[in-house]
């Protein structure tokens, strides 16, 4: 092996800082675009973690997952979203809790505190690899997203995120399940279908990417 297991080893857990710390980052960001852009951060950065865990493990399957999300998440899903910010003639942002943003960073660095001690009390005894508890914060940190945001492409974004969560876990879990890439297939594909159909009726239908009654109540 080129690379020592402690490189190998230090790479992961540098990769899991990164996956984290954009995590919170788009939990600071009113504005759409540079959250989709943090959320393809995100993707190459699982991407590169899945590069790294196959070159611990020699699984192929990783490298299958690190091309997926890389592609898919990483590149195409993004590139529909922004291209849904360059289509839509009003500016993107949150008008209700999500413009609250130094208070929503503080609650995300509150998950991720509650979230790794959650997990080291209740999971950390099942499961041996430290490292699961990133996917297990990221995903808490995805439902944050999803429930404190209005606009649909900001709640798209924490949807790709709870994805990547998913694939995180499924990758330290159970990398050689061949099912495993068939569900990110899956979920990708679902993912473009959302993002270039749902939202494109709701730019046309609503003339809004928020929920019409909070657009009212904002004037």
């Amino acid at each position: 092996m080129i690379i020592s297991p402690a490189l190998l080893a230090e790479l992961s857990g540098l990769f899991g800082i990164l996956v984290i710390i954009s995590a919170l980052y788009m939990q600071g960001q009113s504005f759409v675009d540079p959250t989709i852009r943090a959320i393809a951060f995100q993707s190459f950065a699982i991407a590169a973690l899945f590069v790294v865990l196959y070159l611990q493990s020699g699984d192929v399957t990783l490298v299958y997952l690190a091309v997926i999300t890389g592609v898919v998440r990483g590149v195409l899903i993004p590139r529909v979203m922004l291209y849904q910010v360059r289509n839509f003639k009003y500016s993107l942002r949150e008008t209700g809790t999500g413009q609250r943003t130094p208070s929503l960073i503080i609650v995300g660095i509150i998950f991720v505190i509650g979230g790794y001690a959650i997990f080291k009390s209740a999971l950390l005894p099942a499961l041996v690899d430290p490292l699961a508890s990133v996917p297990f914060v990221l995903l808490l940190l995805s439902f944050l997203l999803i429930f404190t945001r209005r606009n649909a492409l900001m709640q798209m974004t924490g949807f790709l995120e709870e994805e990547n969560a998913v694939l995180y876990a499924g990758a330290l879990i159970a990398p050689s399940i061949p099912l495993l890439v068939e569900f990110a297939v899956v979920l990708d594909v679902l993912g473009v279908v959302l993002v270039g159909v749902i939202l494109s009726a709701s730019r046309d239908v609503f003339l809004t990417l928020e929920a019409p009654e909070l657009e009212e109540l904002s004037g």
